[in-house]
């Protein structure tokens, strides 16, 4: 017994204090293994999209990627400014993990008959990061203007989707809106307010910070999105006995699709950390939930398009598309923005910025267009690469012969 409370303190720590933020830390197998329960519950969102393309359905899926999104910045945030490498964190992390599961138990018809649980499924989500904000501010009180609101807001937040599980339809989903609203609103509302003081400047700024190792689980968060579009060329593919010519071209330019935007991303976003100040931050981060949630809406549409080879594709999947693209592309392009330009590209990074968002124009109006299945993606995939080939030749330029 004595062993343990004398080291108690060694597998139980408080929270990193946040100006103790290291700028070179690696990111973690726990935090990889947190990553991955996402790929379930976004998988389970895409493939209830991928079922009902319509209007309404598309709005559901949007707003069930809100909270699934918002659900994985805030853990992920909370761990890159307060993790540790012991038993308090890993425990934390499970419990977080166990309830997204939980999740996606429920995602399937989460805004129809399986809605109560995913509204206490996610209030036990809720809060565990209500707990872990709060006690930042226990262990550090120079810290508690910051994490006072954010738990404030995560506190209603729990308490209006856990109400909401005994409340009938549409009023819970009103419920889960406001509550969505409140929790992302309320901390910037509150942190505006508090900005005259010097200490809670500095620690908004210091929380503000996008850190390499922050901007490295946006980039895996992303592959993970990107995955859906795999995982909808391999589906459609997968429902035919017979593959013929039609069938395998249209496969092989959707996997063009999920090439392109790999490389946009990779290329001309990822392992670039967003300029000087707060705001370049704030809009670097949020312009992800678009992109990804651009990316797995392609996955939807991927599926429905293969399976549609054979015949007219129907309006609602072409829509779905070129919006999904759209959306994708002009995140990328506000995301060019927040980043500071290499040494002696910063004209070649604002006409790649051009380039792309024009591509994303062209794309939306392919929507009005009567191109048949595989004239509209191969032209979809030109433009996609019309910027992939852009950085090449500019990376080609610039790029040292070796000796």
């Amino acid at each position: 017994m004595s062993i343990v409370s004398s080291n108690f303190r060694r597998w139980w720590q408080r929270p990193r204090n946040i100006r103790e933020r290291s700028g070179h830390r690696q990111v973690t197998f726990l935090e990889l293994f947190y990553d991955l329960v996402y790929v379930v519950l976004i998988a389970q969102l895409t493939h209830a999209l991928a079922h009902h393309i319509d209007l309404q359905h598309i709005l559901n899926f949007a707003f069930l990627f809100v909270i699934t999104w918002w659900a994985w910045v805030n853990g992920t945030a909370y761990h890159d400014l307060h993790g540790n490498n012991d038993i308090r964190t890993r425990v934390f992390t499970f419990l977080q993990m166990a309830f997204v599961a939980a999740m996606a138990v429920f995602a399937h018809d989460a805004l129809g008959e399986t809605s109560a649980g995913f509204a206490i499924a996610y209030a036990g989500f809720q809060l565990i990061l209500t707990f872990l904000w709060w006690r930042t501010g226990v262990h550090d009180p120079e810290h508690r203007p910051l994490s006072g609101p954010y738990s404030l807001a995560f506190l209603i937040t729990t308490l209006c989707f856990f109400g909401s599980a005994f409340v009938e339809p549409p009023d819970r989903f009103n419920i889960w809106i406001a509550a969505t609203l409140l929790s992302v609103v309320l901390p910037l509302v509150l942190f505006r307010i508090r900005r005259h003081s010097p200490v809670v400047q500095a620690q908004i700024e210091s929380s503000a910070l996008a850190s390499p190792s922050m901007v490295e689980r946006f980039g895996l968060f992303t592959i993970i999105v990107l995955g859906e579009v795999i995982v909808g060329v391999v589906q459609g593919v997968a429902g035919y006995h017979e593959l013929d010519w039609q069938v395998v071209g249209i496969s092989a330019l959707g996997m063009m699709i999920g090439f392109g935007t790999w490389w946009l991303y990779f290329d001309f976003v990822s392992h670039r950390i967003p300029g000087p100040g707060s705001m370049r931050v704030y809009v670097w981060s949020y312009a992800h939930l678009p992109v990804t949630a651009g990316i797995a809406m392609i996955g939807a549409a991927i599926v429905n398009v293969i399976e549609h080879a054979q015949e007219r594709l129907p309006m609602e999947v072409r829509w779905l598309l070129v919006g999904a693209i759209g959306m994708v592309l002009a995140g990328i392009t506000v995301m060019i923005w927040t980043l500071p330009p290499r040494a002696n590209a910063a004209q070649s990074y604002r006409l790649g910025q051009m380039v792309i968002f024009l591509a994303a124009i062209v794309i939306l109006a392919l929507g009005f267009s009567t191109l048949e299945t595989i004239p509209l993606l191969a032209a979809i995939s030109i433009l996609m690469l019309l910027p992939v080939a852009f950085g090449l030749i500019h990376w080609l330029k610039h790029t040292d012969n070796p000796a």
